[in-house]
């Protein structure tokens, strides 16, 4: 039984930082699909393949706006920013959750790009950010904003087609509240990280019914006083778990903080330094939170060369 303190250091790796795209603030202007993407630290993550790579900037134009949602329960609020597009409706939902103690701004480069393709993307903060806050209450929440953003007839969200996605212990929790809520019918989880308050792997997996895809790295499954992503606990045992249909895209060299947007963060230096460059896990994940999301929520099956064989080197997948 792996042990709650453990796991919950091992996720600290993420540390809270400012970020100069957070709620409210500009975004990338609208790009022509094809066009390079600009992530959160200023870099340029190359765009790779055709036109029609889903890794690339989608064609609708995206604006945000941040809001309040009540959470699961009395006094509990959600912050979160609301990405929308210009996309024709009715819209597919992705409610994003970030790390352990990272703000949600570390992950608006994902919600934007997702939001470029049509989707309704909602990035949310955490309503309880103690050390030992309750994951169960955190998954209830996503349950939460699912039902405000149902209820929001200007955002024309489709009741069949709603998803969640995050990173490290946002990726748990998206599975958890995908195994407590039948309206979650795909998953991506970006390098994610089982805890123990509640286990999701295997525990809750019985209970998922959504299609769940996972993308994780190979440097810090060992290693150091405390890898960030330790082997028993890392994004292959949600894939071994998960239901079909279920896709693993590993990530040779690259490592667990590549997902951020900002990766000059306070803590970010606490997790192994991979070998491959930042843009690996960037580039991937935004091609198959598209990708996954799209095959999955619209049967698009145009996306399924996009799953099989992606063209970075370093990158493999394994469906089932």
């Amino acid at each position: 039984m792996r042990s709650l303190l453990a796991s919950l250091v091992l996720v600290s790796a993420c540390g809270s930082t400012n970020h100069p795209g957070g709620p409210g603030g500009a975004i990338d202007a609208p790009r022509e699909p094809g066009d390079a993407h600009t992530g959160g630290d200023g870099a340029t993550d190359a765009a790779t393949g055709s036109a029609g790579d889903p890794a690339n900037t989608g064609p609708y134009m995206v604006t945000t706006q941040d809001v309040q949602i009540p959470g699961s329960a009395q006094g509990r609020t959600v912050l979160a920013t609301i990405y929308t597009s210009n996309a024709p409706g009715p819209h597919a939902l992705v409610v994003v959750s970030p790390g352990f103690q990272m703000p949600r701004t570390q992950y608006a480069s994902y919600a934007q790009h997702l939001a470029s393709w049509g989707f309704v993307a909602i990035s949310c903060d955490y309503a309880d950010t103690g050390f030992f806050a309750d994951h169960q209450k955190l998954a209830d929440d996503v349950s939460s904003v699912i039902d405000y953003a149902l209820a929001q007839s200007s955002l024309a969200i489709d009741s069949a087609k709603i998803a969640t996605a995050g990173h490290s212990l946002g990726g748990d929790i998206s599975t958890l509240a995908a195994a407590d809520d039948a309206r979650v019918k795909a998953v991506v989880g970006w390098d994610p990280v089982d805890a123990s308050n509640p286990s999701v792997v295997p525990e809750k997996m019985g209970s998922v019914h959504a299609a769940v895809a996972v993308v994780g790295e190979t440097t810090d499954g060992a290693g150091g006083g405390m890898p960030c992503a330790p082997a028993a606990d890392n994004f292959q045992q949600f894939y071994m778990a998960a239901p079909s249909p279920a896709l693993q895209m590993t990530l040779a060299g690259a490592d667990h903080m590549d997902w951020v947007d900002d990766p000059s963060c306070a803590f970010c230096t606490f997790c192994t330094a991979g070998t491959a460059d930042a843009s690996l896990a960037r580039t991937t994940t935004r091609r198959l939170d598209v990708a996954w999301l799209r095959r999955q929520l619209f049967a698009d099956a145009t996306m399924d060369p996009w799953l099989t064989a992606p063209p970075e080197a370093g990158a493999s997948v394994a469906r089932k």
